[in-house]
């Protein structure tokens, strides 16, 4: 472990008998292409599902005419519409449902 250029071999033998102590680093194992395909897929299937979701929100919305309404209004019609019967999906019945969203209709 010494070699020819080394002036002081007991300041030498003490770091190497310290140094010695630790651990060598040992190299992380790379993260297996399936798993990273998988974490992939799935954050790019819930990034494309809520893309989805708010796009059905708003279409709810608008078809109820409360296209500026705040998000939990919107939201509240997107589940009072996917509660009753899938026929009258997109036509929220009622008064009450439109007063409630376009509370926070936009101002123009």
């Amino acid at each position: 472990m010494t070699n020819d250029l080394d002036l002081d071999l007991q300041l030498k033998q003490a770091f190497d008998d310290r140094l010695g102590r630790f651990d060598v680093a040992t190299r992380r194992r790379r993260p297996r292409p399936w798993r990273v395909l998988a974490v992939g897929i799935a954050a790019a299937s819930l990034t494309l599902g809520g893309a989805a979701f708010a796009a059905d929100v708003n279409t709810i919305a608008a078809a109820n005419g409360a296209e500026c309404a705040h998000v939990f209004a919107k939201v509240q019609l997107w589940v009072q519409s996917h509660a009753g019967d899938s026929a009258a999906r997109h036509q929220v019945s009622g008064e009450h449902h439109l007063m409630i969203a376009t509370e926070g209709a936009c101002r123009h």
